[in-house]
């Protein structure tokens, strides 16, 4: 079994594993962790490095009765470690607090009998370790980043196998082309929407970022593998930095990319897209248009209605055409909703153009998850103080043999 540590948004993270395992049972899941079986070591390593919304994974070596019985278990695993200088070596504890540099020291002085190697606690305070001081100190060379898990009742000790690398997502976010006065979808969102797709196959082939802005979700398809993406934007000043972007990041990676970022109107979609683009095999993936910037000082009611009738104008046309084209490619999409003095307030309209078009609702979690996706089917990305939200979505256009009873 696995344990994934998820990220600050715990639903979405949570339906990206189960996009990308859908045969893994959820053995236990809440806010902060999720234990898969009937997956593989490779499987994991394989998606983890692309996994936007997964800290880091633990590989369960053996059920513990408790904390003591933790750190015998600990102590015998790290006696048995190839390797003949000094050993580095952490402690994390997930679902029960402990004093992880106070347990280190203890299964350090029991490694005292341990004639052929000495061992170096990296803890230096009673909390986990962060990521640059697992990479810092090579805790993944010996596999030697020890963690105690209690997920209900049952207690666990696990070796870390995979930690997040939050400095290679920071080098190509940095990378890019930028205009600070744009929105910027974070990378790690980027992937992890990417994801919801599901893994790749002969059915997604490609992506496609109508609303490419800085290109954030086209870099992160190719970073994850794919060797054909398609951007657009309606501001050519955008559709000259995504293509920049792309070019250093293709030449930086030395790769191959085809597909084409191109100027167009997402709501005229139909007209736009080139001939190149197979709709069947390409998923759309996009931070579609969010409307206006809006602070905590300048939202109101009235501006909200506002921008939901204007986003209801773009959208409605930009559904239409896909319905028109036959869009079969899967349809992972954020849309806005609002902080007005403490209350969500939600893109309403969308739920009504989705629904007249003949685009269904996806699950976004399965049923052996003990969380709930909201009342729409969607789930939601905020960080925090910010004003404006991201209500994400997934969506597949129905067979032509219901399409008739939708409209």
């Amino acid at each position: 079994m696995f344990v994934f540590i998820l990220g600050r948004e715990f639903r979405l993270s949570l339906a990206e594993i189960y996009s990308l395992f859908p045969g893994a049972i959820f053995e236990f899941a809440n806010e902060q962790i999720a234990i898969l079986s009937g997956v593989s070591e490779g499987e994991v390593c394989a998606h983890f490095a692309h996994m936007g919304g997964t800290i880091k994974v633990i590989k369960i070596l053996d059920e513990v009765k408790d904390a003591p019985d933790f750190m015998t278990a600990a102590k015998e695993y790290l006696f048995e470690v190839e390797r003949t200088n000094k050993v580095p070596f952490a402690v994390a504890a997930y679902g029960e607090k402990l004093d992880n540099f106070a347990t280190g020291l203890r299964i350090k002085k029991f490694l005292k009998s341990c004639e052929d190697k000495s061992f170096r606690l990296v803890n230096k305070e009673p909390k986990n370790i962060n990521s640059a001081v697992y990479k810092k100190e090579h805790l993944a060379e010996s596999n030697t980043e020890m963690n105690y898990i209690k997920a209900g009742k049952i207690s666990y000790m696990g070796i870390t196998i995979a930690y997040q690398d939050v400095d290679a997502y920071a080098a190509r976010d940095m990378d890019k082309t930028r205009d600070m006065g744009v929105g910027m979808l974070p990378p790690k969102l980027a992937q992890t929407m990417i994801n919801l797709v599901g893994a790749q196959s002969e059915y997604c082939t490609a992506i496609y970022d109508p609303f490419c802005g800085l290109g954030t979700v086209l870099i992160e398809s190719a970073y994850m593998g794919y060797d054909t993406v398609y951007g657009s934007d309606v501001s050519a000043v955008m559709v000259s930095a995504a293509n920049k972007s792309m070019g250093e990041f293709a030449v930086k990676n030395d790769i191959d990319i085809d597909g084409l970022i191109f100027e167009a109107d997402a709501s005229k979609i139909a007209t736009t897209i080139p001939e190149s683009m197979n709709t069947k095999t390409t998923s759309i993936v996009t931070e579609g248009y969010l409307g206006d910037i809006m602070g905590t000082k300048t939202v109101t009611p009235d501006k909200i209605a506002e921008q939901c009738r204007k986003l209801a104008r773009i959208y409605d046309s930009m559904f239409r055409d896909l319905r028109t084209i036959g869009w079969r490619g899967t349809i992972v999409i954020c849309f806005p909703f609002w902080d007005n003095r403490g209350k969500d307030v939600f893109f309403e309209d969308i739920l009504a153009i989705i629904d007249r078009y003949g685009f269904e609702r996806k699950e976004l979690l399965g049923e052996d998850i003990p969380f709930r996706a909201t009342v729409h089917g969607s789930l939601l990305y905020r960080r925090p103080g910010q004003t404006v939200g991201r209500e994400i979505y997934k969506l597949q256009l129905l067979p032509k043999e219901k399409l008739g009873l939708k409209l």
